[in-house]
């Protein structure tokens, strides 16, 4: 476990059962390594009153789980093969690999997860977040940032954002449960037109634009949730926007139809910004 007030921490792995520490600091600073019951404990101290910034590299054993904390503090964890716990205040984080449980936590940095398996929950306040090659339960949430999932391989996903657009482009297995929610942002989801799943829209000031073959249950009235099937409707699936355009298509890019429409979308907020401003 590191926990560093300010710096960075950067954690690459190795096949060896040893651990490697530089450390990058002041002279009034100290770095103390110590052997705890779950492996090793990483602490900087001030020779008068707190600790300056500590820049780590750190070689580590690749089953090892790994945990970093901090305030001022970016992490950048490379090739783990277990758990990762990453949190920080003011600082991104970059996570590829883990295993199990991985956790990232910003609340003025970016998140950036990719080829992590296993339970996922990934958080920030005032950045993006971006999670690719993914398999497993992924929760997501952030509140001035957009969510960006791609490649994903999942049975369970949740997003939320407040002031962010949402991306999910990957599976939707039978059985599943996806929730995709935004207040002032746009969803799109990508997914294989043979998926099988029950969709639940919701947007009060925007549009529901489908390019998969869906059918539509009910009378379609704007704020009102509607009901969409593809397949057999196996897996359930929650869109909801208040102020945005909520898309359904296939995987991979965006037709250029799809860019035109965001194009004008944008330009029409621009628009609308300068003339209330």
């Amino acid at each position: 476990m590191t926990n560093n007030f300010a710096g960075e921490v950067n954690i690459r792995t190795w096949d060896r059962d040893s651990l490697r520490v530089q450390a990058m600091h002041s002279a009034r600073t100290k770095v103390s390594i110590q052997t705890t019951p779950s492996g090793m404990s990483l602490n900087a101290s001030g020779s008068m009153g707190p600790a300056g910034a500590v820049d780590y590299t750190i070689t580590a054993p690749a089953w090892m789980p790994i945990k970093v904390s901090g305030t001022y503090t970016s992490v950048s964890i490379e090739g783990a093969q277990s758990e990762v716990s990453a949190d920080t205040v003011r600082g991104d984080i970059v996570v590829k690999g883990g295993t199990g449980f991985v956790t990232a936590k910003s609340v003025e940095g970016e998140v950036i997860l990719e080829g992590v398996r296993g339970k996922v929950t990934a958080s920030s306040v005032n950045e993006g977040i971006r999670i690719t090659a993914a398999s497993g339960e992924i929760v997501a949430e952030t509140i001035n940032g957009s969510i960006v999932m791609s490649r994903i391989e999942s049975k369970s996903a949740t997003a939320s954002s407040v002031n962010g657009d949402i991306t999910y482009d990957g599976s939707a297995v039978d059985g599943g449960r996806y929730s995709f929610t935004t207040h002032n942002g746009d969803i799109t989801m990508a997914i294989p037109e043979s998926s099988n799943a029950t969709f639940s829209i919701r947007t009060y000031n925007g549009d529901f634009k489908p390019s998969l073959p869906v059918t539509g249950v009910g009378e379609a009235r704007r704020g009102k949730r509607l009901t969409y099937v593809l397949g057999n409707g196996s897996a359930e699936v929650e869109l909801e926007s208040f102020g945005g355009t909520i898309r359904l298509r296939r995987p991979g890019i965006q037709t250029a139809k799809e860019k035109k429409e965001v194009r004008g979308e944008i330009k029409a907020r621009a628009v609308s910004v300068r003339r209330t401003s």
